[in-house]
């Protein structure tokens, strides 16, 4: 570990004298900018750039919160697909692949804060919003659509100004509002694995009053991980759109949108690394059944039983905003609706022949939510009010076969007592050696919430902000676990059981911001978030059987945000406190549960800067320091209360670091190229609590392109290389040697190339 600190302190150095050489990125990664005869300047880029990180337009560099922002044309010139790559440029982002076979979900840690389990019973740490509306469930959230204003990362608790259990911040992609201007773009993309992509948006007025905008998105390609036959694990085949009208006539702007997604893949690419055939599953397996396993020698191919490797999701969405003009004062209604159906599976024996361990799920979430708020100038227009109320309501199922060692009741029933005798078989036991398992999961959810956030302008420089929010929640969970074979309880005499417990909480924030000069703020924040309780969805004997109370995180912020001619700097430095923190610990393989860690302190900073070096070349970077370490974690480990407080916290890597070049070459008085390198860096990061040998190593991603204008107008071509290094590195994971033998582990993708034509008019 002292050797990882040591290389961690370098690269820093390095990042740091790199800023230091060429002032950088500040907390938003500024759209490309036009060369023209007068090209405008970053500074007056960034004054036109809004955010709505405390529930109303504000410009960027005006916000005392640490806020990172990416508009559609920063995601288009790097290329990125999905909201998840987002991490390769925001400082302390990290996004966990989707386990269980699953490629839909989102999976954000902010500041080594988050959740990666996609259980029903468990809640993400940060919150994803839509258009405003909280999204419990990502598997159907279509965030690779064009039309995207911008997406914002807030980092640090938002509870008192966003809605539930953003303890560790909130995602929020804000969409293209249409208005009285056509605008046309599209863009068809073709790339490694055979991979095609089209993109539609269109807006356009329909009166002077209302007006309609339209995208689509069509993405169908192999996978990069080969399977016996097939397109291969990690393949692309979806679609999806979304329709959006815009009335506006004052008092009256009324914003109603639906989308829709339908994907029908084969699972996340997933690999057998390593296999200990003395363990105890496959020691019953290779006796009584067949044996297995076999670890192959490349993490690009895989045998895989094609019953479980699907990853299908259908998900319909609407949400309707309506803001109403009361004088100076705006009322404001968020009304939402999700619905989402995804079935979803995982072959971990990596064997088309025998089902030796594997899980399927189906899985279905409804939502609808309702927001109120009441924004209002007060104190002669010094002070900014809002008031707020919310209202939530889930409901899930879950209906999951876990699949170990299929086949082994019928095999034992049928085998010699002799050998039935040498394990110490019993007839009397064997229905609970059946260990293929059908798990009929319900949840309903209801939550209510009031807000308030005052900020008032002491002076002309100095500002105050104070603001709380209390939340009820209620949840009701009902298990019903089925030996398959036997159809045996999985909990004799329990299953089924429901269970339902409340909670409450508050939430308060409180900041100040002083303005040194009109171009340098600086700020100081404090706030309290918390992570509603839950139910262990994963029990295995009656006393798991239980919930576990909300979590708590204390955090304290400063920062400046600066600009200087052509150069803006952010800087934040945190440090958070995290109480009855909850972890997510694999305790035998048979048991997977979660655990209260005591507590954590994780501190650290976040330097974002952007600086225009000439009319043509623009340099973009950002560097994250976390320092993270638990403060009290005991767990049994083999029977025996031990002290675990020396783990390392998961997805909390020490440093993580971009840079962008970025520069435009003529090509005649009218077209230009551009040309770009975008470099992404992270050290060591371990992927579970147990700190298992599954753990990301230090890595750095390399992404070159080139785009030329086109002669027709408004159109482009684009050429691009990511991974230019063909770097491969695990990302995620589960160490199930103790009982089931194997290691397995889910890994990045491998170098892509692609080419794209673009029109926008």
């Amino acid at each position: 570990m002292q050797v990882q600190r040591k290389r961690s302190v370098s690269v820093l150095v390095l990042l740091g004298l790199v800023a230091i050489a060429d002032p950088v990125h500040a907390q938003i990664v500024p759209e490309p900018l036009a060369v023209a005869d007068e090209p405008e300047p970053i500074e007056a880029a960034q004054n036109t750039i809004v955010v709505t990180a405390r529930r109303r337009e504000e410009r960027l560099q005006d916000v005392p919160i640490s806020v990172s922002a990416l508009g559609q044309d920063a995601l288009d010139a790097r290329g990125f697909d999905a909201i998840t790559d987002v991490e390769q440029t925001v400082p302390n982002l990290a996004f966990t692949p989707g386990q269980g076979g699953n490629s839909g979900g989102i999976a954000p840690f902010i500041r080594g804060v988050g959740e990666n389990d996609f259980i029903i019973t468990a809640d993400p740490a940060v919150g994803l919003y839509i258009d405003g509306v909280y999204v419990a469930r990502t598997f159907g959230a279509t965030t690779e659509l064009l039309g995207i204003n911008r997406i914002e990362v807030l980092r640090g608790p938002q509870g008192s100004l966003f809605g539930k259990n953003t303890i560790g911040g909130a995602i929020n992609v804000v969409s293209n509002i249409p208005g009285a201007v056509a605008k046309y773009e599209g863009d068809i993309r073709y790339g490694s694995y055979n991979t095609l992509r089209l993109r539609a948006s269109v807006e356009t007025p329909i009166s002077d009053t209302l007006s309609l905008g339209v995208s689509a998105l069509g993405e169908f390609g192999e996978g990069w991980q080969k399977i016996p036959s097939g397109d291969g694990l990690g393949n692309k085949n979806v679609v999806a759109g979304r329709a959006l009208l815009h009335y506006d006539a004052a008092p009256f702007d009324v914003v109603l949108s639906f989308d829709g997604l339908h994907r029908r893949q084969n699972a996340a690419p997933h690999s057998l690394i390593a296999f200990n055939a003395d363990a105890f599953f496959p020691i019953l397996q290779n006796t009584f059944l067949e044996p297995c396993c076999t670890v192959s020698d490349r993490i690009d191919q895989t045998d895989t039983n094609s019953e479980l490797n699907r990853d299908d999701t259908d998900a319909f969405n609407a949400a309707l905003t309506v803001s109403y003009d009361i004088g100076d004062a705006t009322l404001k209604s968020i009304s939402g609706y999700r619905w989402v159906s995804a079935e979803f599976g995982r072959d971990g024996d990596a064997s088309s022949t025998i089902n030796y361990a594997g899980d399927f799920h189906d899985e279905t979430a409804e939502q609808f939510s309702q927001e109120l708020q009441l924004i209002a100038p007060v104190f002669a227009g010094r002070g900014n009010l809002l008031l707020g109320a919310y209202f939530f309501r889930e409901n899930t199922t879950d209906d999951t076969r876990l699949i170990v060692a299929d086949g082994l009741l019928d095999a034992l029933q049928s085998a010699p007592q002799p050998l039935l005798d040498a394990f110490g078989f019993t007839p009397g036991i064997l229905p609970f050696l059946d260990f293929n398992i059908d798990f009929d999961n319900r949840q309903k959810t209801t939550n209510y919430a009031a807000f308030a956030n005052f900020t008032y302008d002491i002076t002309d420089a100095l500002s105050a902000e104070i603001g709380g929010r209390y939340t009820f929640e209620r949840k009701r969970f009902t298990q019903d676990a089925v030996r398959i074979a036997s159809g045996a309880p999985l909990i004799p005499g329990v299953t089924p059981y429901t269970l339902e417990e409340d909670w409450d909480a508050f939430s308060p924030r409180a900041s100040l911001s002083y303005d040194i000069t009109p171009e340098v703020m600086t700020y100081a924040s404090w706030s309290r978030g918390f992570r509603s309780g839950g139910f262990n969805g994963r029990p295995t004997a009656a006393e798991e059987i239980g919930y576990y109370d909300p979590e708590f995180l204390t955090a304290y912020e400063v920062g400046v945000k600066s600009s200087f001619g052509p150069t803006v700097l952010n800087l934040a430095l945190f440090r958070s406190e995290y109480t009855d923190q909850k972890l997510l610990v694999n305790k035998t393989n048979l048991n997977v549960t979660y655990e209260d860690a005591g507590r954590s302190r994780i501190q650290g900073l976040e330097l974002e800067l952007a600086t225009q070096v000439s009319r043509r070349f623009q340099i973009y970077a950002a560097l994250g320091l976390l320092d993270a370490k638990y403060l009290e974690f005991e767990s049994f480990v083999n029977g025996v209360l031990t002290d675990l407080a020396d783990r390392e916290l998961k997805n909390a890597p020490e440093v993580t670091g971009s840079l962008s070049l970025a520069y435009t070459l003529p090509i005649t008085d009218d077209l230009d190229a551009r040309v770009r390198s975008d470099v992404s860096y992270r050290t060591q990061t371990f992927v579970d609590v147990e700190n298992s040998p599954l753990r990301t190593p230090d890595y750095a991603i390399v992404n070159l392109s080139a785009e030329f204008d086109l002669p027709i107008y408004g159109t482009a071509l684009r050429f691009g290389v990511d991974n230019v290094t063909d770097k491969q590195f695990i990302v995620a994971g589960f160490d199930g040697r103790a009982s089931f033998g194997f290691l397995e582990a889910f890994y990045s993708e491998p170098r892509r190339y692609s080419v794209t034509f673009s029109i926008e008019r």
